[in-house]
């Protein structure tokens, strides 16, 4: 599948081993990822206006925002990009999660995972056309 075609995938894990692991375990299921160290950086990258369906972000990554308040900045900027957080430490209590925003545990077995992603890369992709298709006018007949 050549790069353009395949769904980017915003990954925010401060911990390196973790964020290697879970970059090529979704790289090698045909995602394209963009690592970020923080919340600081993942806003840096949406802010350049790269492609990103999809942002799987820790929760605590201290110091700095945690996952929380980054997944609310998404919601807010770019209501499009699907959110995924993620945490073996941290639960959401009622409040936490942005609406649309999902929370996976960890250890989280690698398959749920992907489809998860995927899932979420799917949806965001389909969003995206829907959009794209409203703005599509037709030509106007000449008589």
């Amino acid at each position: 599948m050549p790069s353009q075609d395949r769904s980017v995938v915003l990954l925010v894990e401060d911990e390196p081993l973790v964020r290697l692991v879970t970059a090529e375990l979704l790289a090698e299921s045909g995602l394209r990822v963009i690592e970020a160290v923080n919340a600081a950086e993942a806003l840096a990258v949406l802010e350049s206006g790269l492609r990103v369906e999809v942002v799987l972000s820790d929760i605590e990554m201290p110091p700095g925002p945690d996952g929380f308040a980054l997944a609310r900045q998404i919601r807010k900027c770019w209501p499009k990009v699907e959110v995924l957080l993620t945490s073996g430490r941290q639960w959401p209590r009622e409040g936490d999660l942005p609406p649309g925003v999902a929370f996976l545990a960890k250890p989280c077995p690698t398959e749920i995972l992907v489809q998860h992603v995927a899932a979420a890369a799917d949806r965001a992709r389909a969003a995206s056309a829907e959009t794209s298709a409203a703005k599509i006018l037709p030509f106007p007949k000449s008589a």
